[in-house]
Parts: C-alpha cells; structure tokens; sequence
C-alpha cells in the first residue's frame, strides 16, 4: 500500500507510475475515461465505484456522486465503458465479461488501503450490473438506479445486499421490478426505494446530496 497525500484524478489506466505512487496520466481513450478520486487518508476508507449510463460518460457519472462522497473522506472510481473491447458508451449493450471491471477494483486495492467496495449503476449501467448479477459476490455492496434488468441465469449465489432508487413511470420499471424479485428469490437484503411517479429524467434528479447521503449511510449500516 502506498500513502495518499492528496485527492488525485485520474482519466486514464496507468497505476503505479505518478508521484507517491498515485496513478500516472495517460492519453484518455476516444469518447471518456476512467475517473480516480482518492482523498487524503490514514486509515482504509470505501470505495465507490460507478458505471455510467447509455450515452454519457464515466465524468457525468461521478459527478452525481462527488459531492457526498469527497465530503465523507471516501474514494472514487467511475468507470468507462471499455472503447478498446467494443463498447460503444452501453454498459449493458456492450455485456462484456465482468472480470475487466473486477480487475479495475483489484488493481486500486493492491495499491491504496480499502476497507469495501460499493458497486452503484446507473441506467445501462444498473442494468449491466443486474444482467451480470452473479459476478459480484466479492464487493460489499450494490446500488441500482435507474435501471436494472434480471440475470438470464435464475441460479442463487450469496451475495451483498442491494439498494434499488427507481421510478414506477419509467418506461422500463419491468425490468427493475424482475432484478428486484431475482435478488429477494435469492434471500438477499434489498431496499426498494421507489420514486413515485417518476420518469427516467426524474430517476436521475432524485440523486440529490440527500438521497446519496441516505444511500451512503445505509451502505455504512452494512
């Protein structure tokens, strides 16, 4: 492990070779990079780790999210969908093997102290994270906003427990409701925090700094 002596961001993979042993900078991949927020810190702190939605990018991602996390002390990684392996800014058109994404959390645990690992998607990107639900029995938790869909698989493996922040009028509620009922068929811990008549576009204004403190706090609980 190396110390962390100041916030760090990052828009390409290159850990090891920066100052302190932060993450050096690489030329960003056409259309978005990855994004490394680490804070000052001592002692392990969580790791939020986000995959953006269709047609943004993993900058607009972390911003939802930056506020409340820079204030806790916490680290951030914002992932982008893999250009170089065919994904065309989709998580869950893309459906690659979730093992790049597991790889990006590992190689910031050899390097920086983390004490978990909360995994949040938005849009595609829950939606990735609910198709491939069976790979992510190794983070401590998951948040699904505004999207998710079920696993092909129906089988059950144990898991963490999940947050849902969704819509009852997006047009793809279905798809949330089947991951939800996948996760509770497979006894796993579950908040369905529904927005009541809310659209996809009020899916996403609901991230305020409260919602995500809430989210954080119950990620704490746990």
């Amino acid at each position: 492990m190396v110390p962390r002596v100041a916030v760090v961001i990052v828009v390409a993979w290159a850990l090891g070779g920066g100052a302190h042993g932060a993450p050096a900078r690489a030329r960003p991949p056409k259309g978005g990079a990855d994004v490394i927020e680490l804070p000052a810190a001592t002692e392990p702190v969580p790791l939020i780790v986000i995959l953006h939605g269709d047609r943004e990018h993993a900058s607009a991602a972390a911003a939802r999210w930056r506020p409340v996390v820079k204030q806790r002390g916490w680290a951030l990684l914002a992932l982008e969908c893999p250009h170089e392996l065919g994904c065309k800014d989709s998580w869950w058109q893309w459906d690659g093997d979730p093992a790049w994404v597991l790889d990006r959390i590992t190689k910031v645990k050899a390097e920086f102290a983390i004490s978990k690992v909360i995994l949040v998607g938005w849009s595609g990107g829950a939606s990735y994270i609910g198709a491939r639900a069976q790979a992510w029995s190794g983070v401590d938790a998951i948040v699904i906003h505004g999207g998710g869909m079920a696993p092909v698989s129906p089988d059950c493996i144990e898991g963490p427990p999940v947050y849902f922040l969704v819509g009852d009028k997006n047009p793809l509620h279905a798809l949330a409701r089947s991951l939800h009922d996948y996760f509770t068929g497979c006894k796993r811990e579950v908040v369905w925090d529904v927005l009541e008549g809310a659209d996809h576009a009020r899916e996403a204004s609901a991230l305020t700094a409260k919602k995500a403190g809430v989210i954080l706090d119950w990620v704490t609980a746990h």
